[in-house]
């Protein structure tokens, strides 16, 4: 009797182990490919950051770039009023109000660039942040899942 029960017993387990092993790859195959998303989305986050900052040196000494040329501009402004001397400095303001506008439409189309590269770190730290093993929305979903894999 004793021997029939422990058959019995390695028979159920053989047959629950059976049963689950099926799931049981399936989620350490769904956790591989989350646990991949997540490296990936790590890496765009350092690559996106590191954009960021990129164009933010860039804005800043385009700014700087601005900022001088402005000076330069006020400053011609106030040179005397020699026919000779504005005729000359004239036609140096022209180019120079024309690199203006190119330098402000350049940091203008880098800020844009700039905040939508903010946004798109924003999203990806948002959504690395639901993906991420340890992370508290993850053991939530693990859980539920198992609930509702233990129900089938």
């Amino acid at each position: 009797a004793v021997v029939s029960t422990q058959s019995t017993g390695i028979n159920q387990i053989k047959s629950l182990t059976a049963t689950h092993a099926p799931q049981q790859t399936r989620l350490q195959y769904e956790r591989d490919n989350a646990l991949k998303r997540c490296i990936k989305l790590d890496n765009q986050v350092s690559a996106l950051k590191s954009s960021k900052e990129k164009l933010t040196g860039q804005v800043g000494k385009l700014e700087e770039e601005v900022q001088s040329l402005r000076l330069f501009y006020n400053l011609h402004q106030s040179l005397s009023q020699e026919a000779s001397l504005r005729d000359q400095y004239d036609t140096q303001v022209m180019e120079l109000t024309e690199r203006l506008k190119q330098r402000e439409t350049e940091v203008l189309a880098m800020k844009h660039e700039n905040d939508a590269l903010a946004e798109m770190v924003r999203r990806l730290e948002k959504q690395l942040s639901f993906h991420i093993p340890n992370g508290h929305h993850h053991r939530q979903k693990q859980s539920s899942s198992s609930t509702s894999l233990g129900t089938r």
